[in-house]
């Protein structure tokens, strides 16, 4: 005898896993749209709050890019502190920014991301001076370069990662 079931098993898979790669990318990018904001507003809120904290203890900022020579008579101490983060754009905000470089212009959600990682660097930079017991950073550089941009072929994506790198002399 014929048994239809058997063969309308592995069709059956088949079908659920070309619906599940079908609407997963779907999905996913409509999800980034909806909750993207939401989640960047919120490291945004985190990021003040932050900022706020450190400018308490210190009472003020503590980095400093001189453009006169100090008194080098306070200075007991120095050495290097460096922080680095790598963030990148969601789905939506890639999108957004490929629809908007046919038609030129300034790229807003890219900006927000390389605002939001320039921000996130200088704060992790703050903090990091405070725990290895810096009272100031001076002379303070932030080094911005694209991680993982190539694909196959040697095409270039539009944006990929984004590394932030800041350093600077910490003094005592």
């Amino acid at each position: 005898m014929y048994d239809i079931a058997a063969e309308s098993i592995p069709l059956l898979i088949i079908f659920v896993l070309v619906a599940v790669f079908v609407l997963f990318f779907p999905l996913a990018f409509i999800y980034s749209m909806l909750f993207g904001w939401i989640h960047e507003s919120g490291r945004q809120k985190k990021l003040l709050a932050r900022e706020q904290k450190v400018a308490g203890i210190v009472g003020g900022d503590n980095i400093h890019t001189l453009s006169t020579p100090i008194n080098l008579d306070n200075i007991s101490q120095c050495g290097l502190v460096m922080t680095n983060i790598t963030v990148s754009p969601s789905w939506w905000q890639l999108f957004l920014g490929g629809i908007k470089s046919i038609f030129g212009g300034q790229i807003q959600s890219y900006d927000k991301v390389l605002a939001y990682g320039r921000a996130e660097v200088m704060q992790r930079l703050r903090e990091q001076a405070l725990g290895e017991g810096w009272s100031e950073i001076i002379n303070v550089r932030v080094e911005t370069s694209m991680v993982m941009n190539k694909v196959k072929g040697g095409q270039q994506n539009k944006m990929g990662t984004l590394e932030f790198l800041a350093y600077g002399t910490g003094i005592r």
